[in-house]
């Protein structure tokens, strides 16, 4: 469902399937959840997106933000997962100009709240930094 423009909002938002209600929320995070790992592998060295994108995905896993907060954040995910979006990921070098505009639009929607995002907390180490590194931090 297309919903109208929030002046707050970027207008890259706009094209999102943001969940409604908290089932709708609940699918599309299992969605990402399944899909986030091979996603950020396929990236390879574009790493800049990549600690964007983890950042938002640690937005998304923290309990203490409530699912309405986090639905254009996993709307935004999901859309950066789909391998068949408005330019396919498999086109070189453009393929990942709408992901980019889209991850960057949900990183100005939320402002400052992503911020402590980007940086691991001592419970999580750098194991999601390993991973899409593929080596270990030291």
């Amino acid at each position: 469902m297309q919903r109208p423009h929030n002046g707050d909002r970027p207008d890259e938002l706009d094209q999102l399937d943001i969940p409604e209600t908290e089932e709708e929320y609940e699918e599309k995070e299992e969605y990402v959840r399944e899909n986030f790992e091979e996603k950020m592998e396929s990236l390879r060295g574009g790493i800049r997106l990549a600690k964007h994108v983890l950042a938002l995905f640690r937005y998304m896993t923290d309990a203490a933000i409530p699912w309405y907060k986090k639905s254009v954040v996993v709307a935004a995910l999901a859309y950066f997962i789909m391998p068949f979006d408005a330019i396919p990921d498999m086109l070189p070098l453009i393929g990942y100009l709408d992901d980019f505009g889209v991850i960057a639009a949900t990183l100005a929607f939320l402002g400052r709240e992503i911020k402590p995002y980007y940086y691991t907390s001592s419970a999580m180490g750098n194991q999601d930094e390993d991973r899409i590194s593929g080596g270990s931090s030291t």
